[in-house]
C-alpha cells in the first residue's frame, strides 16, 4: 500500500518547485504515486501545463487538510463571575462615557461614588476603558475596581493584551507623594449656599476668568446638590462679558451634568431621592423641585 502521507508530501513539493520556477523553464513533472488520475489516465494531460499544476495543488491541499488529526481541544476560561447587582441606568451610562472623554471629568470621582452607594453595576462595554486608564493613574484604577467588582481580575486574564493588571496597584506608595490627591468627591462645604453667592459673585466682578475655572469647578462640585438648581438659574442670568463668558458656558454645562447624574442614580432609589456620595451610610437628599 502506498504511504498517502509521503507520497502527498513529494507532490506538493514537486509542484511547489515547478511553481517557484514557472512552467516554461520546469516541465510539470509526473504525478507521484497516488495521485496519478485526477479523473484522467497517467498518459492524458491537459493543453494548459499551468492549469494542470493549478489542479493538481488543489487536489493535494485538500487532501492534506483533509488528513489532519484535530488536535487536543483548549482549554477554555471559566466565565465572567457573576454580578447580581442591576446595571445602571442608560443616563448614568452615557453620563459616563462623556466624562472618560473628558467631559467634566471632575465628576468621575463621584460618579463612582453614587454608583457604588446605588449598588449598581458599571455597563460591561465601558469595563475595558476604564481599566486601561487606571494603568498609569493608581487612585483611579482603585476608584474603578472598586464599582467593577470581580470582573477586573478575570477581564485582566481573559485579555493579556490590555496589559491590565489582575490586582490593582496599591494606590499607597501613590498616595505618600503630596501632589497626588485620593480619587474621591471634593469635600463638601459647611455652607453651599454661600458657595454658588460666591461663584456668582466672581461673574458679577469679572473675576471668574479662565485661569480661575480649574477652582470654580471644584467649588461646582463639592456644593449640595440641592444647590445646583439656583446656581444653574444664576449663571443663565449673568450678564454676557468676553472676560468671563468661556469660564461661564464651562461651569453651567457642569452644572447641568452633575445635575443630570444626580438625577439618574435617584431614579435607582426606591424613594426617588438621591444618595449623598460622601456618606458611607447611604443618606438619602430629596432634589429641590
Amino acid at each position: 500500500m502506498t504511504d498517502i502521507g509521503a507520497s502527498a508530501a513529494a507532490e506538493w513539493a514537486a509542484l511547489v518547485g515547478t511553481a517557484v520556477l514557472g512552467t516554461d523553464r520546469r516541465p510539470l513533472p509526473p504525478p507521484a504515486a497516488g495521485w496519478e488520475s485526477l479523473g484522467r489516465d497517467a498518459t492524458s494531460r491537459l493543453p494548459d501545463a499551468a492549469v494542470e499544476l493549478l489542479d493538481r495543488a488543489a487536489a493535494v491541499a485538500t487532501a492534506r487538510r483533509a488528513g489532519i488529526r484535530p488536535g487536543p481541544a483548549l482549554t477554555l476560561m471559566p466565565p465572567a463571575p457573576v454580578d447580581p447587582r442591576p446595571v445602571c441606568s442608560d443616563t448614568a451610562s452615557l453620563l459616563l462615557g462623556r466624562l472618560l472623554v473628558g467631559e467634566h471629568d471632575v465628576l468621575l470621582p463621584e460618579w463612582f461614588a453614587r454608583c457604588r452607594s446605588a449598588g449598581l453595576q458599571i455597563p460591561p462595554h465601558l469595563v475595558p476603558a476604564l481599566l486601561l486608564r487606571g494603568r498609569r493613574n493608581p487612585t483611579f484604577d482603585a476608584a474603578a475596581r472598586s464599582v467593577i467588582g470581580q470582573r477586573a481580575a478575570w477581564l485582566a486574564e481573559a485579555m493579556p493584551e490590555l496589559g491590565i493588571k489582575g490586582i490593582p496597584t496599591a494606590p499607597a506608595r501613590a498616595l505618600a507623594a503630596p501632589a497626588v490627591q485620593p480619587f474621591v468627591p471634593p469635600a463638601p462645604p459647611p455652607d453651599s449656599g454661600a458657595v454658588v453667592s460666591a461663584i456668582v459673585s466672581t461673574f458679577h466682578d469679572q473675576a471668574a476668568t479662565w485661569a480661575a475655572a480649574p477652582q470654580l469647578r471644584t467649588a461646582v462640585a463639592g456644593i449640595d446638590p440641592v444647590w445646583l438648581p439656583a446656581l444653574i438659574l444664576e449663571l443663565n442670568r449673568a450678564s454676557f462679558s468676553a472676560v468671563t463668558e468661556r469660564a461661564r458656558v464651562d461651569l453651567l454645562g457642569l452644572a447641568r451634568t452633575r445635575m443630570q447624574m444626580v438625577e439618574a442614580f435617584a431614579e435607582a432609589a426606591p424613594d426617588g431621592a438621591a444618595i449623598r456620595p460622601d456618606d458611607p451610610a447611604g443618606t438619602r437628599v430629596r432634589l429641590a423641585p
